[in-house]
């Protein structure tokens, strides 16, 4: 079972004592926010505290002291002790200069009380200077190769309730500071991580879970209203469409990709017009993921070459040629009147296109329909040059598929660059094929 850890800072500060506030609840009267979390968080269940510490702010607050005008200050080791003596509280001293090497010891130190699967509650009230940029990179880091999660990020805002002089003329009773949940500024940072990923590679696959574990929260909470439901399953409806996407591309669905593509646009415009705090933060992240899918227009033919295209920019070299290869067949297809999913037509094509250029004799065809074949062969032979480039990705594609066990078989950096080279050589093909079909239909 994953281990629940408070992570905080004290600084050394004359706090004062004040009553928090959280979620409707109310602290014991304390000086310190961290008992305060303490107290709400702990009803969900056991939870570490780790204190970091220098060695001046350990003298002012970590022990009772006594203030300029003689007032005893209770310190936090004692708080603890009185508000819950039941917490694991451990102390640990960092180093009070901020330059660069005091910033790698305090990663260092922040890193080694992270355990394997830690879920880290945050305390940033008291980080000062460049701790919480350093902090908020160690809680990434951890979660990568610690498998660690970050359960809440929190922040108690005391100054809420004026300065410290003016704090001295409230009752104690009025004294209330609201602790403020910003763990959303980390989920915002792991969109942007997710949007970054996909832009990159076209996986959305960090995404999607993201997008599940948000709308889960909302699911959960029994006082989530009905609204925020139905705008959280628009989201995830967006991220399913999303990723749906990616895979239709990474397996050459070439039929259905620019259909899923317009279904998504749809889906980003329903959530483009949701109302909520939740969602404004995403949209320029929305905006990035509109421009992935921006050269797919309208226009069939035009688009079957934008997907190998897509392939090529995301890396994806074995579905990039697939998709070019056979989208030419499906390009002459269509403007040739003839039923791209037949397949024993789509045969015949491919088998007509290398007699055609490789002049083979007919003696040697081997074909399923001869009259069918001699059909296209002239049909073709217009169009012979912009086909050239045709036969060789049928060598590079069966070299991939055969995952390099021929005799001949291609350097990896040759297979990988031959998916631009032949984008650029059969873009004139599909103009050409996409200028014949409007002719036609005109």
């Amino acid at each position: 079972m994953s281990r629940r850890i408070l992570l905080s800072f004290l600084g050394r500060s004359e706090y004062k004592p004040c009553f928090y506030t959280y979620q409707g609840k109310q602290s014991t009267y304390t000086r310190f926010v961290q008992t305060a979390i303490y107290e709400f968080m702990k009803n969900d269940g056991e939870m570490d505290v780790v204190i970091f510490v220098t060695k001046e702010a350990k003298e002012q607050n970590w022990h009772d002291t006594v203030n300029r005008k003689g007032e005893k200050l209770e310190g936090l080791e004692t708080a603890f002790h009185r508000i819950a003596p039941e917490a694991n509280v451990k102390l640990v001293e960092i180093e009070s200069s901020q330059d660069e090497a005091a910033n790698w010891q305090l990663f260092d130190a922040i890193l080694q009380e992270i355990e394997e699967g830690d879920q880290i509650y945050f305390d940033i009230t008291h980080s000062f200077r460049s701790i919480p940029f350093v902090a908020l990179i160690v809680l990434n880091y951890a979660r990568l190769v610690k498998k660690a999660s970050i359960g809440k990020i929190m922040y108690g805002l005391f100054e809420q309730l004026g300065n410290p002089w003016e704090v001295d003329n409230i009752p104690p009773e009025k004294r209330l500071a609201p602790i403020v949940d910003v763990t959303n500024m980390a989920t915002l940072l792991d969109w942007t991580n997710g949007v970054d990923q996909f832009i990159r590679t076209g996986d959305a696959s960090m995404i999607k879970q993201l997008t599940s574990t948000e709308v889960g929260k909302v699911f959960r909470d029994r006082s989530s209203k009905p609204e925020e439901r139905r705008q959280m399953a628009e989201l995830r409806g967006l991220a399913d469409q999303l990723d749906l996407v990616g895979k239709s591309l990474q397996t050459s669905r070439s039929l259905q990709i620019a259909e899923e593509v317009k279904k998504l646009r749809r889906q980003l415009h329903k959530v483009r017009e949701l109302e909520t705090d939740a969602i404004k933060p995403l949209i320029p992240l929305l905006d990035e993921i509109e421009k992935k899918y921006e050269a797919f227009t309208d226009d069939e033919l035009d688009n079957y070459f934008v997907m190998a295209k897509w392939c090529e920019e995301n890396r994806l070299i074995q579905p990039g040629l697939t998709l070019l290869q056979e989208n030419c067949v499906t390009a002459i297809c269509r403007v040739f009147h003839i039923d791209k999913t037949d397949k024993n037509k789509r045969s015949d094509i491919h088998s007509a296109i290398r007699i055609l250029l490789e002049r083979i004799p007919k003696e040697k065809w081997r074909v399923r329909d001869i009259n069918f074949v001699e059909e296209m062969i002239d049909k073709l032979q217009p169009y012979r040059e912009w086909l050239k480039p045709f036969n060789v990705i049928t060598e590079y594609r069966n070299d991939i598929n055969h995952a390099g066990t021929s005799a001949n078989a291609r350097e990896a950096k040759v297979l990988y660059n031959q998916l631009s080279k032949s984008l650029k050589e059969l873009k004139l093909l599909f103009e050409k094929m996409s200028e014949i079909s409007k002719e036609k239909t005109v």
